[in-house]
């Protein structure tokens, strides 16, 4: 979940005795073992919300004539504007006075909370009043205290398996493990009619580098900018590759700086594409190179070949779920240091960035790249 340190501090120190007091008063009722109203909680970033799609569609085709409803961040909501396993959204910015009594007076059934660490998650699915409400006992979080049910939150297990979990506890069947992305012909066509603008040729490889990877303002999970340079170098004079930066609005430097270093001219679309016109540039990519973070993930889930940077995340449990991914990662032994998503073991360097991240070298990620690139059969490379 992206937070600021005073949300995570508010969190533990006021969410974990909500958590235990409300417990004590927490009853017991018996629950529909066919729900008319499902509510889905995640209000995490969004690479958390692309790996519980399996998850999710599993429990839509088990009850396919129940309500099922999502509260999440408008991020999430963009991703989920297509989602055929979702009948409603919810918006969640911060909490507000209005919405847990808009919550209770939905009625759910079913509450299934999406998270693995926030108390908040766990405080809004007890206001609901559901009778059943499932969710992650996570060691350390305190917050399995307001749930009927719970499900042990694993780490180094890939984060889908985890989700899949809770299908296990709801005994739902699943028959489907990959993720998805649902893209409209408005964003597809905006993405092309951009690169048509900026040069861009779909004749030609075109190799996307999201240089930030994970929450705002916490460079620690970024590759350096001086190995992204190193790297677009290499690949345009191998491939003739294009190369297009990207990011969110308040990531612009970063991949100005990148495309201002390289001897080739590179696109900067950083900061100019919303979540479904950034999945519509992946899926017409030749190849994405990413550090761990949500646009990883969604590049995943286009299908398109992607390389995933890992320094302080584990890759086993967070790596880029598909058959066309590979992982370079860190080789220190203090890597990887994160389960939660923030509980660095180092302190950054000048720069930003881990220590760990300086151990993923330029040429170990252009051989990675060369192979998933030799898998592509629409370009001649010769």
């Amino acid at each position: 979940m992206q937070s600021t340190r005073v949300q995570q501090h508010l969190d533990r120190y006021l969410g974990i005795p909500l958590c235990a007091m409300l417990g004590l008063f927490s009853k017991q009722t018996e629950a529909t073992p066919t729900p008319k109203k499902v509510l889905f909680i995640q209000i995490s970033a969004l690479g958390d919300t692309i790996l519980a799609i399996p998850a999710i569609r599993a429990i839509r085709h088990a009850f396919p004539n129940a309500e099922f409803t999502i509260l999440a961040s408008p991020t999430n909501l963009n991703y989920l504007a297509a989602c055929p396993y979702i009948d409603r959204h919810i918006p969640f910015r911060k909490p507000g006075y209005k919405l847990i009594p808009s919550l209770r007076r939905e009625g759910f059934d079913w509450v299934i909370d999406l998270e693995h660490w926030p108390r908040l998650s766990a405080l809004l699915a007890y206001a609901t009043g559901a009778p059943r409400r499932v969710g992650f006992s996570t060691k350390g979080q305190h917050r399995h205290f307001l749930f009927t049910e719970t499900v042990p939150h694993i780490q180094g297990r890939h984060e889908v398996r985890n989700f899949l979990s809770l299908t296990a506890q709801l005994d739902c069947p699943v028959h489907e493990l990959g993720l998805e992305v649902w893209l409209d012909e408005k964003a597809r066509t905006w993405i092309r009619e951009t690169l048509v603008k900026e040069g861009v040729s779909l004749n030609q490889p075109v190799i996307v580098l999201h240089p930030e990877a994970g929450r705002r303002g916490e460079p620690r999970r970024r590759w350096s900018q001086g190995r992204y340079v190193a790297l677009a170098n290499a690949l345009v004079d191998k491939y003739n590759a294009q190369i297009v930066l990207t990011g969110a609005p308040d990531e612009v430097a970063i991949s100005e700086e990148i495309a201002e270093r390289t001897k080739h001219r590179s696109v900067v679309l950083a900061g100019r594409t919303d979540v479904n016109q950034l999945a519509a540039l992946f899926a017409d990519a030749t190849l994405v190179v990413s550090g761990n973070c949500g646009p990883m993930h969604l590049a995943a889930a286009t299908g398109t070949p992607v390389v995933g940077l890992h320094g302080p995340t584990n890759f086993a449990q967070w790596g880029p779920w598909s058959r066309t991914a590979e992982v370079v990662h860190a080789r220190i032994p203090c890597s990887p240091c994160l389960n939660l998503g923030f509980e660095y073991g180092c302190q950054a360097l000048p720069d930003g960035t881990s220590p760990c991240m300086y151990t993923i070298e330029v040429t170990a990620v252009l051989r990675v790249c060369e192979r998933l690139l030799a898998d592509e059969n629409g370009f001649d490379f010769s």
